[in-house]
């Protein structure tokens, strides 16, 4: 350490101004208040935004519970009917529904597939292994 001191500058000090501590409370007291008047200010802001989010949220709730009640008194309640009373209505009213019959649709004749014998498969396989394991293809 005492190689080094050489090359250390001497470290300044400065002196405090007169008084400086004798009115030091007094400015740390006025400082507190003045940051406890903007936490109460903050706290003040908090509870405005979440006033304001709880009318919003009950608005928005309300409307669409008015929404609903209106469309539920709009809409039709369905029809209850038994499968044989349909049934009956249906064989009374056939003619009404000749229209919607399903017509018969003729398919396109498919090519027949020719399926080689085991032989040919067999053959066809040990060529493409070349003497290769079975695992290897797959």
């Amino acid at each position: 350490m005492s190689s080094l001191s050489p090359l250390i500058p001497p470290k300044q000090t400065q002196s405090p101004p007169p008084e400086y501590f004798e009115g030091m409370p007094e400015r740390i007291i006025q400082r507190w208040k003045e940051e406890e008047k903007g936490i109460h200010h903050r706290k003040l802001s908090i509870r405005r935004w979440i006033a304001i989010a709880a009318i919003s949220l009950g608005f928005m709730i309300g409307g669409w519970w008015l929404i609903n009640q209106h469309a539920a008194e709009t809409s039709t309640a369905p029809m209850a009917l038994s499968s044989s009373e349909a049934y009956q209505y249906v064989m009374d009213n056939i003619s009404d529904f000749d229209g919607l019959m399903e017509q018969e649709v003729q398919w396109p004749l498919e090519q027949k597939i020719t399926v080689p014998d085991s032989a040919a498969a067999e053959e066809y396989l040990l060529e493409e292994l070349q003497g290769k394991d079975i695992e290897q293809i797959f």
